[in-house]
């Protein structure tokens, strides 16, 4: 398999000194002497060197090399690193890789095929780079990719290969700070590439991967799709390791993100607002004195850093839940306030999209709650109506791709996570079976945010009435601004949804935690309890399921950082929507 070792240090350090830190030695391996030839590796790596250069790594590319030269590089590569313990490497190995009991080996061209004790000797062990890396460079990180999981070499050879095994095997006992990728999955078979074509379909997804300046599991993510895609899903890349000194590594530090383009609310034409509200709203409150302005009153202190286009890192911490006594229009259930402490997690950047979800449609034929039973609840002409044809695709109301998508239930919810977590290789969080869904809280796969998560996550530090201070406006966000909060200035009724990223996010990255649509969480419905909790997620069985958040409908009063609401879980509602998190 293909090894890439890549360090990733501060991203705002200036390119120069990127250009002194950033080390890269880059091998293929086609022209084998004694086993069989390969097509790409030599235009695999030449390309992947190119690249890097261009990303500021100072590169050493080797190719068709033998044994004693591969020794040698490695050594000098390792040695380099050692010289300065704030630098970064990249390691890329292209061409034949074998496992032989239980240990991975990279071949050079000149490997010895006679039987397995003189193939162990003239090839290099992943395991000693690995321990190189660890106990000699200590430097600050590491990534290593290995794109070398061919069909067997030795499998036609009379030399008694018994103990080499299929594909590569994952190391044992990791070092931190070292990534390390696998061009596909352990035991499996790694494709060279068509004839034709210049790259292996593992190289062309990552050489399209390295202009993304996300963090590197992130565009490991998008790697791993492209590849899937181009191998007829055959091939399914993997990473195993970790960076604990590091919250944020980026190949291309220096590279542009693409973000959502935000756009005008859309023009409506004006129309008397409705009368009544969906829960919960609460007829207004005595005036009390104003609140303190924003203040943290959380252990997670530091910022939240993106790490992708679409998700953000949310650092554990401990924050106080529900409302305080004298906040308007507080009600029973956000009481009593307890504190509560959450592990790391990711969540979604924006509520999922129309376009988000149609790709999910698209490649399932998924029919929605809506769909399946022929309604949907709609606000047509003052007040909520069900319409027949009423679902996530006709909501009543236009909307474009980069709108959030609604009129989707609890359950529809669940089974876009599912389906995203197996899009991306990784395992799904649940298991379904009608409404019956249980969570595997140790899969590494998509879900709905817990009720204590997307509170803790839409306060970002903040113990005020909302993450932008005691008072909301519907320059902040999209709610019925003919009955602000609080006896505030009035504002904008839109009546429908905006594109997501319309408007600012909180401190944490994170847009539209307050309006456009209420959010679906795991949690059932239930009161708090009095006592300190950590990572809770709610009572074991109920009738409903929390909701997040207030929407394009609600008035100023719902769209509370403390605001709870709940429905079924075939629920759907035009003003009702989800968002995604992860472990």
């Amino acid at each position: 398999m293909k090894k890439a070792l890549v360090f990733v240090l501060m991203i705002s350090l200036a390119a120069v000194l990127f250009a002194q830190q950033r080390y890269a030695l880059v091998i293929g391996n086609n022209n084998y002497t004694n086993i069989q030839r390969l097509a790409n590796p030599v235009n695999d790596a030449t390309d992947i060197a190119a690249k890097l250069r261009t990303l500021g790594f100072q590169v050493d590319l080797q190719t068709n090399i033998t044994n004693v030269q591969m020794a040698r590089v490695i050594s000098g590569f390792v040695n380099r690193l050692a010289q300065n313990r704030d630098s970064e490497g990249f390691f890329w190995f292209a061409g034949h890789g074998v496992q032989i009991n239980g240990e991975n080996y990279l071949l050079p061209v000149d490997v010895n095929s006679e039987n397995e004790i003189e193939a162990v000797h003239s090839s290099y062990s992943v395991r000693r780079l690995v321990d190189s890396l660890d106990q000699i460079a200590r430097n600050k990180v590491n990534v290593v990719v290995l794109d070398a999981c061919r069909d067997n070499p030795f499998a036609n050879m009379p030399g008694g290969f018994r103990n080499v095994a299929r594909g590569l095997s994952v190391i044992p006992n990791m070092p931190s700070d070292l990534l390390v990728i696998y061009s596909t999955a352990p035991g499996s078979v790694a494709a060279d590439g068509q004839a034709g074509q210049r790259n292996s379909p593992f190289t062309q997804a990552f050489l399209q991967g390295m202009d993304s300046n996300d963090d590197i599991q992130m565009v490991f993510r998008s790697i791993a799709r492209e590849t899937m895609r181009l191998t007829n899903n055959s091939q399914r890349p993997f990473h195993d390791g970790s960076f604990l000194n590091l919250d944020f590594y980026s190949l291309n530090p220096q590279g542009n993100q693409i973000r959502p383009s935000v756009q005008p609310p859309p023009v409506v034409a004006t129309q008397p607002p409705p009368q009544t509200t969906p829960a919960p709203q609460a007829p207004p409150a005595t005036q009390v004195p104003p609140q303190p302005e924003p203040s943290v009153r959380t252990s997670a202190t530091p910022p939240q850093r993106p790490v992708s286009d679409g998700i953000v890192r949310i650092n554990g911490g401990t924050f106080t839940m529900g409302s305080p006594a004298n906040e308007v229009g507080r009600q029973s259930n956000e009481s009593p306030q307890r504190r509560v402490t959450l592990s790391p997690f990711f969540m979604g950047k924006y509520p999922v999209t129309v376009g988000e979800f149609r790709r999910f449609v698209n490649a399932t034929g998924y029919r929605t709650d809506a769909e399946k039973s022929g309604s949907g609840s709609v606000f047509t002409g003052g007040r909520w109506e069900s319409k027949s044809d009423a679902n996530w695709r006709n909501p009543y109301f236009t909307q474009g791709d980069n709108h959030p998508v609604v009129l989707v239930s609890w359950n529809d919810a669940v089974a876009y996570c599912n389906w995203l977590s197996r899009h991306e290789g990784l395992t799904p969080a649940y298991t379904i079976n009608g409404n019956n869904v249980t969570w595997n809280r140790g899969a590494n796969g998509y879900r709905l945010p817990t009720e204590a998560e997307w509170e803790y996550a839409c306060r970002a530090g903040t113990t005020t009435v909302f993450n932008t201070g005691n008072n909301i406006t519907t320059n902040q966000a999209n709610y019925d601004g003919n009955h602000p909060y609080n006896n505030n200035a009035r504002g904008e009724y839109r009546r429908r949804t905006t594109p997501v990223g319309s408007f600012a996010a909180n401190a944490w990255g994170l847009h539209d935690m307050h309006g456009n649509v209420w959010e679906w969480c795991w949690d059932w419905m239930g009161a708090y309890p009095n006592t300190a909790q950590t990572n809770p997620a709610g009572p074991a069985s109920g009738t409903g399921r929390m909701l997040r958040g207030g929407s394009w409908h609600n008035y100023g009063m719902g769209l509370r950082s403390a605001v709870r609401n709940s429905g079924s879980q075939p629920l759907r509602f035009s003003s009702m929507g989800f968002r995604i998190a992860r472990n």
